[in-house]
C-alpha cells in the first residue's frame, strides 16, 4: 500500500547542527531579503513552527521591553507565539485557498506557510518599537507585503500584477484592523 508514512518518534528532531542552519539563514535572510525570499528553504513542519516560535517570542520580549514593562514581557513570551502562530496559519490558508480558486492550481502549504513566515520577519522587527511609534507598525507590514509580492512572484510564479493585488488587499485589510485599535485604544485612554 502507497499510504505508509514512518511514524518513527524523534526522527526528524532538530539538532544543534540544524539550528545553527536556521540562525545561519535568518542572518543572511536578514542581510539580503528580497535575494532570500526569492528561494525558500525547504524545512519540515516541526522546524518550521519552532522558528516561527521564537522569532515571535524573541520580538515579543523586545517589544515588552521597549519600553521595559514586566506584564508586556510575559505576553511577548506567551501571547506572541500564539497570536503568530494563528495568524501565520490563516495568512497561509488564504493564500493556499486563493491559489485554488483563483488561479487554478494547488500549491504546498509547507511553501506558503515557509513564505508567510519569512516575510512577517521585518513585521516582526518593526513591532519591537511599536509602543513608542504606533505606525511603525504597518511599515513593518508594508515591507512584509512588498517581500510576499516577490516570495510569490518567484517561487509561485505568480503574474506580477496579481501579486501585488493581492499584497495590496492583505495590507488594506492590516491597515482597516490596525486603524479600528488605535481608535479603541484612543477611546479607553480617554476614559481611563
Amino acid at each position: 500500500m502507497s499510504d505508509y508514512r514512518d511514524v518513527t518518534p524523534n526522527k526528524q528532531q532538530p539538532s544543534f547542527e540544524m539550528t545553527k542552519e536556521v540562525i545561519r539563514y535568518i542572518i543572511n535572510y536578514l542581510r539580503h531579503p528580497v535575494e532570500k525570499i526569492k528561494t525558500l528553504p525547504d524545512w519540515n513542519w516541526p522546524l518550521l513552527i519552532m522558528t516561527l516560535v521564537a522569532l515571535s517570542i524573541l520580538s515579543g520580549v523586545l517589544t515588552g521591553l521597549v519600553p521595559p514593562n514586566f506584564f508586556r514581557i510575559m505576553g511577548g513570551i506567551i501571547v506572541s507565539p500564539m497570536v503568530a502562530a494563528v495568524t501565520t496559519f490563516i495568512g497561509s490558508l488564504f493564500i493556499y485557498y486563493y491559489f485554488q480558486v483563483f488561479e487554478k492550481r494547488t500549491c504546498s502549504l509547507r511553501k506558503i506557510f515557509t513564505l508567510v513566515l519569512f516575510a512577517n520577519i521585518p513585521f516582526f522587527i518593526f513591532q519591537v518599537g511599536s509602543e513608542l511609534l504606533p505606525p511603525i507598525t504597518l511599515l513593518g507590514f508594508a515591507f512584509t507585503a512588498l517581500l510576499m509580492a516577490v516570495g510569490l512572484t518567484e517561487n509561485f510564479q505568480m503574474e506580477k500584477r496579481r501579486a501585488l493585488r493581492l499584497v495590496t488587499i492583505l495590507f488594506a485589510i492590516v491597515f482597516i484592523i490596525w486603524l479600528w485599535n488605535r481608535i479603541d485604544i484612543s477611546r479607553l485612554e480617554r476614559l481611563g
